[in-house]
C-alpha cells in the first residue's frame, strides 16, 4: 500500500512538471568567431556574430582571453578624410531580437600585446562578460584574413 502512495504521488509529481512552462530563457549565442593570426608582441582581433533572440535587451561589457596583455572592445570607422581610425567601445549594446556582427572593418574585440604567436590552426579561449546573460566562453580558431 504504501508503495503504491508512493508510486502516485511520484506520477503527480511528473505530471506537475510536464504541465508547468518552461523557466529556461533563451540565451544569446555567439556563432562564427575567429581571430587573425600574428605574431608576438603585435595585435590581433576577433570577430564573431552574437545573436540575441530572447525578448530581453543585453549588453556586452568586456572580452577577456590570456594569450593577451590587454583585451578591448573595438569600432574601427572611417572619417571624412577616408582615413580609418578605432576606437575602445565601453560596452556593445545587443538589443533582444536581433543580431550584431563583430567584423573586419567594424566592430571587434582588439587583442593587444599578444603573448605568443597566433598561428593558423591554433584554438584560443575567449570569454565574453555580458550584463544579463553573464560569461559566455568560446574557444576561438585562428586563420589568416
Amino acid at each position: 500500500m504504501k508503495k503504491m502512495w508512493i508510486m502516485g504521488l511520484v506520477v503527480f509529481a511528473m505530471v506537475l512538471t510536464a504541465c508547468q512552462g518552461s523557466t529556461e530563457s533563451k540565451t544569446l549565442i555567439v556563432k562564427d568567431a575567429w581571430a587573425r593570426s600574428a605574431l608576438q608582441g603585435n595585435t590581433s582581433a576577433i570577430y564573431f556574430l552574437i545573436d540575441n533572440s530572447s525578448e530581453v535587451d543585453d549588453t556586452l561589457l568586456s572580452a577577456s582571453t590570456d594569450v593577451a596583455m590587454m583585451t578591448e572592445l573595438h569600432m574601427s570607422s572611417m572619417d571624412a578624410n577616408g582615413i580609418m581610425k578605432m576606437s575602445p567601445q565601453e560596452n556593445v549594446p545587443v538589443p533582444a531580437k536581433s543580431s550584431v556582427e563583430f567584423k573586419q572593418g567594424g566592430l571587434h574585440v582588439m587583442l593587444m600585446g599578444l603573448m605568443k604567436d597566433l598561428k593558423p590552426g591554433d584554438i584560443i579561449k575567449l570569454t565574453l562578460n555580458f550584463e544579463n546573460a553573464g560569461k559566455i566562453s568560446l574557444e576561438v580558431p585562428v586563420k589568416e584574413p
